[in-house]
């Protein structure tokens, strides 16, 4: 199965999809949009990929902090 390349903008959120992929099928999708309340990026797409979204930049953004809090305290060079 190729992988196909989905482009969502403005105009399609709200937008109700079906899309069919090699992890499986997803009905009912809802198009979306969201940011990072930390460093301001933004998302466009599917419910689903918005939580990715979402949770990799909360996951990442504590770990920025944690290594600064680190620095702070001397345990990193």
């Amino acid at each position: 199965m190729e992988a196909i390349e989905m482009k969502y903008t403005h105009e399609d959120i709200g937008k109700i999809v079906e899309i069919k992929t090699e992890n499986g099928h997803y009905i009912d999708e809802r198009i979306v949009t969201t940011y990072c309340s930390v460093c301001g990026a933004s998302f466009i797409g599917t419910i689903r990929e918005a939580g990715g979204f979402i949770a990799g930049h909360a996951s990442f953004h504590t770990w920025e902090f944690q290594m600064e809090m680190e620095a702070d305290n001397g345990m990193t060079t």
